[in-house]
């Protein structure tokens, strides 16, 4: 009799190691609950939304003087098993290591967007338990066909507590560093 199919799962380091030695093929993958995913094609409508939403979060964290730095398509790595390449991360380089030489530490990251063209139920759901299960302080969805950014905060019990919507065009203020308030009449 034949052993039940098991799937093999992989840790952040096992994930890393096959990233640097090329076995990824230069594709855009995550490490979601220990399985490599490969991330979804981003079209027009995504690109877009996102670029403007970088240059209005960039000129809201200058605006306020914080000394955070805003990136796009970068891995952060959360506790074991849990290492996405989300659309915007919002990070504080005085919280991560000097020679910092990987992905971002989930400790050092302020508020992380994704954008969601064709991706909104995985973003609202795996994604989102898994982004407070790593103990993200600020997460939002930019939905790009309700035109809405969904904004996350307030972690208990493995999701977050409070949910609080703004539309594109609105002044949308960040639900745990008030000071960050990002002008969003640019997004189309």
């Amino acid at each position: 009799m034949n052993a039940p199919f098991k799937l093999r799962t992989f840790s952040n380091a096992e994930f890393e190691r096959m990233a640097r030695a090329g076995l990824l093929d230069g594709a855009r993958t995550e490490l979601r609950r220990g399985m490599i995913v490969q991330m979804s094609p981003q079209f027009a409508p995504h690109a877009r939304v996102k670029m403007k939403l970088v240059a209005a979060i960039e000129a809201a964290v200058n605006k306020a003087g914080f000394a955070w730095e805003v990136w796009s398509e970068v891995s952060v790595a959360f506790p074991e098993g849990f290492e996405p390449m989300p659309d915007i991360v919002v990070w504080n380089p005085a919280e991560a290591p000097i020679d910092l030489d990987g992905p971002i530490p989930a400790a050092a990251v302020k508020l992380i967007v994704e954008v969601s063209d064709t991706t909104l139920r995985d973003d609202l759901g795996d994604k989102l338990e898994d982004y407070a299960n790593g103990g993200l302080g600020e997460y939002w969805v930019a939905d790009i066909g309700a035109r809405l950014i969904l904004r996350h905060a307030g972690i208990q019990s493995g999701t977050y507590t409070r949910r609080e919507p703004a539309h594109f065009g609105d002044q949308i203020t960040s639900l745990i560093a008030p000071a960050l308030c990002i002008d969003s009449r640019a997004l189309p």
